[in-house]
């Protein structure tokens, strides 16, 4: 609370200065490269004496925004003109994504970063993901150059009750990247993640939202000491792995690793245990299989050494 008390205050104190920094900002801006920027908004940095941010919108390209930060003198023309280079930038590679993606079928509704991390809206089935897999490879192989991404994939119903944006006029890698809607895309369902496997492969992953992890942990937990209560009366799982896999080709089943520990091993929170239990799970945590047992995955206090799920 007090933490919160004092940053609010820092922003507060700092609020004429941001305007102050915007001014100046935008008076450079008029000056080095008229007709080329308008300042969207200046926020103060925590602590104020850090200066403060400037966005600005690229007149000639809706999809372009500037990031800058202005202290106490106003920006350069050469700051200004490499800030705007890089926006510039930002938006052709955008264009070049959304256009790959677009040709596979997939509009963009969100970038979980600067123009990586896209998110699209599908449905994949057991009987449609390999094809969908190899499609989405496809459009992302379109862009020649380009540094491999992960593509974030929602549910339909989630993309269709997107909040509206707030100021449709902004520039488009402004609103797709906006909390509020990457808040909305990933805080709601679980959702998939394909992402490039050592072979160049996408893999598909699925990612839950932190309470409906905690409900899938506490199930694979339950699981997996109901096993080991059979074949190693006295051990305990302590830990499930966050990474999870999709089995390749299903997107009912689920592999994750569950640590453990036997009952001869210490007990503490620094001993989480020296096993593992490979599993394969439903979607709701319910082991499907018989687990595989890795015994001393961990030499001493060092990590954990994983097989690949």
């Amino acid at each position: 609370m007090i933490v919160s008390a004092v940053m609010l205050l820092g922003r507060l104190a700092g609020t004429p200065a941001a305007r102050r920094s915007g001014r100046l900002a935008a008076d450079a801006a008029e000056r080095c490269f008229p007709g080329r920027l308008a300042v969207i908004s200046a926020r103060p940095r925590f602590p104020a004496s850090g200066g403060a941010e400037i966005l600005f919108r690229v007149l000639d390209d809706h999809d372009a925004f500037v990031r800058l930060r202005v202290d106490r003198a106003a920006p350069t023309a050469e700051q200004l003109g490499e800030a705007i280079e890089d926006g510039l930038a930002a938006a052709r590679e955008w264009r070049a994504l959304a256009a790959a993606l677009r040709r596979g079928g997939y509009e963009v509704h969100g970038l979980g970063r600067l123009v990586a991390d896209p998110w699209i809206a599908a449905d994949p089935a057991n009987d449609t993901v390999a094809d969908f897999l190899a499609g989405l490879r496809d459009c992302l192989a379109r862009r020649p150059g380009a540094p491999a991404t992960s593509v974030l994939i929602a549910d339909p119903a989630v993309v269709r009750a997107l909040p509206r944006d707030r100021d449709p006029s902004l520039p488009t890698l402004l609103r797709l990247t906006a909390t509020r809607r990457l808040a909305a895309l990933s805080g709601r369902r679980p959702y998939y993640r394909a992402s490039f496997g050592t072979a160049g492969a996408l893999e598909l992953s699925l990612v839950h939202p932190f309470s409906l992890w905690q409900r899938y942990e506490a199930a694979v937990t339950a699981g997996a000491d109901a096993w080991l209560a059979r074949v190693s009366p006295g051990a305990r799982a302590t830990a499930v792995m966050s990474l999870t896999r999709l089995v390749t080709g299903r997107v009912d089943r689920l592999r994750a690793h569950v640590v453990f520990r036997d009952g001869s091993e210490e007990s503490g929170p620094a001993r989480l245990g020296n096993h593992v239990l490979a599993v394969t799970t439903d979607l709701d945590g319910a082991l499907t299989d018989e687990p595989t047992v890795i015994r001393d995955a961990r030499a001493g206090a060092g990590p954990l050494r994983l097989p690949p799920l």
